[in-house]
């Protein structure tokens, strides 16, 4: 059962890599899903669009994208799930946060959808007839032509600039690409009645994997424009030196399709009289116990490290083309060291392009990254709350006998 476990969270962190940063299924998307979703708003407008039903007891919440993402959704489906005890959550995925949204203990039922199989997709959804279901996607036109074709008696959507989805949904709301992305989906969620507050809180149990206390280094950003946003390897090897100088140990993470690169990096590292240690290809509870126990954690603008901003683990974002305002960590202990180059990053729905900014990772130094870490980890350890609220919300990982 254990292998069957893992088996499938790593086979779905190589989809995220598969279906999320492929352009050709962007295109296909684009293509086909732009005249669709138009074919339906004109039915839409014909039958008129519909209000949410005041005592709805079912609801869907679509949401096909990164493990970031995910986490700040966990946050809104606990603010529903503790106005509406009652009601069910579904949650509907796809195979690239399948493994993580399985681990969240708000949903009444996760239910995985694939974006190679529209039609599939479409009958799975239709067949747990929630009462509503809220689209919290941003540009794709699958998520938007699930979330319509339904059979709910509401459904409830962005509107994107240019991504044109919007025209079907009953209830439309306004992206926003100068907020938090978790106020954009708190603003979806209230739709339903519901006021959305908190903050994602995520636990896991403490794992020592190293016998000093250890520095967590995730290099690895996934998504359209990984390369952009990725910090040059050399300056990783000088902050980990400086760390080791210190007596912290270093620990490399990454998703199976990072596991040669990491075990080539520290091989070349331990040539050079450095020592790290790689748990690249571990499943997702298992590199929430390894975050958990971190000293602090070191990570590009990506799923990685809003986990350990939600872990409350002193968290530093090296950041350059992401957007500030849309995608900065949110937790007790996190510090976003920008790029002076685009201090407020420019990334809003992942997939821009500004070719002034290609280099923007490079002006990070390793000096702004020490200021940052000595900031965080040598201040004072906040409490998390102990409140039901902050509680009821946690995984509530359990160390499974065996490792990845």
């Amino acid at each position: 059962m254990l292998l069957r476990t893992v088996g499938k969270g790593v086979r779905s962190r190589r989809a995220f890599h598969r279906d999320r940063a492929n352009p050709r299924l962007r295109t296909v998307d684009r293509i086909v899903g732009v005249p669709a979703v138009a074919a339906l708003g004109i039915g839409r407008r014909l039958r008129g669009r519909r209000t949410v039903p005041p005592r709805w007891q079912s609801v869907g919440f679509v949401l096909g994208a990164g493990i970031g993402d995910t986490v700040l959704a966990s946050a809104v489906l606990g603010d529903v799930r503790d106005a509406r005890p009652d009601a069910r959550i579904v949650l509907f995925v796809t195979e690239s946060n399948a493994s993580f949204a399985r681990m969240l203990p708000q949903p009444d039922e996760v239910v995985e959808m694939s974006v190679r199989s529209p039609l599939a997709a479409l009958r799975r959804v239709r067949s747990r007839r929630c009462d509503v279901v809220v689209d919290l996607g941003m540009w794709t036109r699958f998520e938007a032509l699930v979330t319509v074709g339904s059979g709910a008696r509401a459904t409830v959507g962005r509107r994107t600039p240019a991504q044109y989805r919007h025209d079907a949904y009953d209830v439309v709301v306004d992206h926003r690409s100068d907020e938090h992305e978790i106020q954009n989906q708190r603003r979806l969620a209230g739709v339903l009645g519901v006021v959305c507050t908190s903050d994602p809180v995520l636990e896991a149990d403490r794992q020592i994997t190293m016998g000093a206390p250890y520095a967590v280094f995730h290099l690895w950003p996934g998504g359209a424009r990984a390369a952009e946003r990725s910090w040059p390897e050399e300056r990783w090897y000088e902050l980990a030196r400086e760390l080791r100088s210190r007596g912290f140990g270093i620990l490399l993470t990454g998703g199976p399709e990072n596991r040669a690169a990491t075990d080539a990096l520290v091989a070349t590292w331990a040539e050079r009289g450095l020592e790290a240690t790689s748990s690249a290809g571990c499943s997702w509870p298992e590199v929430m116990r390894t975050l958990a126990g971190a000293v602090a954690v070191v990570s590009v603008n990506t799923g990685v490290m809003h986990i350990a901003a939600a872990l409350g683990i002193p968290t530093i974002a090296v950041d350059g083309p992401t957007s500030a305002a849309r995608y900065r960590p949110i937790g007790p202990r996190v510090q976003r060291v920008a790029s002076p180059m685009v201090p407020d990053g420019y990334l809003d729905l992942g997939f821009e392009d500004d070719p002034r900014f290609r280099d923007c990772m490079r002006a990070i130094t390793v000096a702004m990254v020490v200021e940052a870490w000595d900031g965080l980890v040598s201040g004072p350890t906040p409490r998390r709350s102990s409140s039901k609220q902050s509680r009821d919300r946690t995984t509530g990982l359990r160390r499974p006998d065996g490792s990845c």
